[in-house]
């Protein structure tokens, strides 16, 4: 693998799955910038980056700013924002990199690129719920993106500082189905950081499979403030999570998707988060707006689009539609 050192990474967002990034690479020696605001960049000018792992925390010098003009030749650049931040970060997004730099997305749900990098019956179709000004789509050529699937536990213990769980492992491929060199490597000089990574020549499948869960698991969660353990364990939400998931299954089938796994299955890897909240719920708990749209809404536009009743999920969907505008989120 190269050297580490020769790596320059940015993180765009300072929360948990952020943080833990920008320590375990910092840790495995890149030089990391992580673009923050407020009480967060005052911590990390102060203190790094910290990670709590196994019971111990530890701090990684980092440079920080909240300014992202301030940063340039990233070798990869980790987005790790809600996907209702992207239209405002977008136009930063390609002026950050180095020439052969790429962008990562670290999100959850149904990304920006899915539908134009996917052979499907909806072409390239734009979704309103994911980039409906189509600003990213103008802002950052597809070639400079490789897909991501963010399998981590965490949660932000404190400004600047994640906390680790039970699951550590990423999914990375390029959007036209290849296996490259730069994922390759990249993929490399995760697992030297300590964090699992899998190379996939079908990351559509490997994000569908993932946006499944988002869509079930997570409005879920919110509705029933309950783990991923609770409501898989609880006769009653694990029915109706299981009526979301063969939904689920079904919709990405008519998108033409080879999905090689169950609904079982699917309970299973949720089960094995043990009680690790959801994204959702932890935004929920702390009063801030919920990913609705990216990770249930675009779901359900892409059925409509495809003419597919899915009468469970398009139940919670309008729950948990309506107490996001409820708390005045949009």
């Amino acid at each position: 693998m190269e050297d580490a050192h020769q790596n320059r990474v940015a993180v765009y967002g300072a929360g948990a799955i952020g943080c833990l990034l920008a320590a375990r690479l910092a840790q495995a020696g890149c030089e990391v910038t992580l673009i923050a605001r407020g009480q967060t960049l005052a911590s990390l000018r102060q203190h790094g980056v910290g990670l709590i792992a196994d019971g111990v925390t530890r701090h990684y010098p980092v440079l920080a700013t909240d300014d992202p003009r301030q940063v340039r030749d990233a070798d990869y650049l980790f987005v790790a924002v809600k996907q209702q931040a992207l239209d405002e970060i977008g136009a930063h997004l390609a002026p950050m990199l180095a020439p052969r730099g790429v962008v990562v997305p670290a999100v959850n749900g149904i990304p920006w690129w899915y539908l134009p990098t996917l052979n499907s019956p909806l072409g390239d179709t734009p979704l309103q719920s994911v980039d409906g000004r189509g600003i990213l789509r103008r802002a950052l050529p597809l070639e400079r993106v490789l897909g991501a699937v963010v399998y981590i536990a965490a949660n932000a213990a404190a400004p600047g500082i994640a906390a680790q769980n039970a699951r550590n492992n990423l999914i990375i491929g390029e959007l036209d189905g290849g296996v490259s060199a730069r994922a390759t490597r990249l993929a490399e000089l995760l697992r030297a950081s300590g964090l699992q990574c899998e190379v996939t020549a079908r990351i559509h499948q490997a994000v569908w499979i993932k946006a499944m869960g988002n869509a079930t698991f997570n409005p879920l969660s919110v509705m029933a403030n309950a783990t991923m353990e609770g409501m898989v364990r609880d006769p009653h939400l694990g029915k109706l999570a299981r009526a979301m998931l063969d939904e689920y299954l079904t919709l990405g089938k008519a998108l033409g998707l080879a999905l090689p796994v169950t609904v079982e299955e699917r309970m299973q890897a949720a089960a094995s988060a043990g009680a690790a909240k959801t994204s959702m719920l932890q935004d929920a708990l702390q009063g801030k707006p919920l990913e609705a749209d990216a990770l249930v809404g675009a779901m359900i536009e892409i059925a409509a689009k495809l003419n597919l009743d899915m009468p469970f999920a398009n139940t919670v969907w309008g729950l948990i539609r309506h107490r996001n505008l409820s708390a005045g989120s949009t």
